[in-house]
């Protein structure tokens, strides 16, 4: 479905078809000592009585004064110097969370307000003012996120929106946000989303993971020739002219597209694909689809390089073994078992997240972007940001601090590709049903893709 976003360049044309992405979340204790002085005094009644006089031992009732070693509690003043003070007024960032309908990633919302709480339990949330997440849900419909990006537009005290809408959806709410004038953090579905003035993305999105595909194929894994599976889906097919670019530019033939539909069992279509092909690639939009392709793979026999987009990447797909041995890109390095960002993150997720929370599918995207989002918001001035200052401290940003992203994100993207902050996703393996501690971040040059827009 496309969305309706009208291009003022002829460029844009040929790619407004394509709106549509692959992949392409204690109480203190009373004071115990009482005025025991009148409890000692009255004890002369019971001076008649001098083994009673031992009762003064009761005065060892000060041990009671013991109590306050819970005056321990100190160490918990200790921690609220680092947390925000709620008595101030909040600093919002809003979300579009698109986990209401069937296409649906309950991370984005679980993995960020796991991140704001913990800028506001250890970080000071914004200057002592306290972080909060205005989430809007929306289904898997472009209207649907329209609305919400007209809400946050609506929303004076919403001066920077994340947008977490899939398909045509991110390009509906986009148009809407960037047109109000509100610095806006995309998921980046498509070309539109990177080319979109006021709007950035900390994922490389189609354009970053298709050229992520072919660039780490022909130069880790040694592939000339491949074969491209990609979802029976009619908004899809647009899309494989450019990858074939892409491969081709690559120096990587594509000798053949097989569709895959949503049956459970793909091993028929599977089985008809030249197995002579050096890699076979997966571009698919579901999690069931992934594992059944899979199968289809085990049950043929397949024995060369096997890739997959970032929709297969989710954490139940790579739990279910069944894609031991493929390799796939993710925006972070938070799905994987080791480092010292993946431990942090770990303990962030373990300490304030919910039952959605995971650190695989688009959470690494979600972290990164809450993270980016409050240091954007910071710069602007906090709580005393304005929209115009927001998205000139969008537009110029760059960090080195966001926990699991490459070393450097820098705002604007190079060229015309101004949205594209990210240009590093990572490539990783999953092995023993779990990700594989990344092999280095692939470094991508959004200028080589130029071409594409004639």
């Amino acid at each position: 479905m496309l969305s309706p976003y009208k291009p003022t360049s002829r460029k844009f044309t040929r790619f407004i078809a394509v709106l549509l992405a692959f992949g392409l979340i204690a109480a203190a204790c009373g004071d115990s000592s009482e005025d025991t002085s009148d409890a000692t005094t009255a004890a002369p009644t019971t001076t008649a009585a001098p083994t009673t006089t031992a009762a003064p031992t009761t005065t060892a009732a000060p041990t009671t004064t013991a109590a306050p070693t819970t005056t321990a509690a100190p160490t918990t003043t200790e921690d609220t110097s680092s947390q925000a003070d709620q008595s101030m007024s909040p600093v919002k960032i809003g979300l579009i969370a698109q986990d209401e309908e069937l296409l649906a990633f309950p991370e984005v919302r679980a993995v960020s307000q796991a991140f704001v709480d913990y800028f506001n339990a250890e970080l000071m949330g914004i200057d002592g003012h306290p972080v909060e997440l205005d989430v809007c849900g929306a289904g898997d419909a472009p209207e649907d996120h329209v609305a919400c990006a007209q809400q946050f537009v609506n929303d004076d005290g919403v001066n920077l929106v994340i947008t977490a809408g899939f398909l045509a959806n991110s390009a509906a709410a986009n148009e809407v946000l960037a047109g109000a004038g509100l610095a806006t953090l995309t998921l980046g579905n498509d070309f539109i989303d990177f080319l979109m003035p006021g709007v950035f993305t900390l994922d490389p999105g189609l354009p970053g993971l298709a050229q992520v595909f072919f660039v780490y194929a022909a130069e880790n894994r040694g592939v000339t020739t491949a074969t491209g599976f990609i979802a029976d889906d009619p908004a899809i097919e647009p899309f494989i002219p450019v990858l074939d670019a892409i491969a081709s530019a690559n120096g990587i033939s594509v000798v053949e597209w097989v569709k895959l539909g949503f049956e459970p069992d793909l091993t028929g279509p599977v089985s008809a694909a030249d197995t002579s092909s050096e890699g076979w690639l997966f571009v698919l939009v579901d999690g069931a689809q992934c594992i059944a392709a899979a199968q289809a793979v085990e049950t043929v026999g397949y024995e060369g390089e096997l890739f997959a987009n970032d929709l297969c990447m989710s954490q139940d797909v790579a739990a279910s073994g069944e894609l031991n041995g493929w390799a796939g890109p993710v925006v972070s390095t938070a799905p994987t078992v080791d480092g010292v960002d993946v431990e942090e993150i770990n303990r962030i997720l373990d300490t304030y997240g919910g039952a959605n929370v995971q650190t695989a599918g688009l959470a690494g995207w979600a972290l990164g972007s809450v993270m980016f989002a409050r240091e954007v918001l910071a710069v602007a001035g906090g709580a005393d940001a304005t929209r115009e200052g927001t998205l000139a401290a969008l537009g110029t940003h760059a960090s080195s601090d966001i926990l699991g992203m490459p070393d450097t994100i820098s705002c604007p993207g190079p060229g015309v590709w101004t949205g594209a902050c990210n240009q590093a996703p990572l490539m990783v393996t999953i092995v023993d049903g779990e990700f594989t501690a990344p092999e280095p971040f692939v470094l991508l040059d959004f200028t080589a893709l130029d071409f594409l827009l004639g």
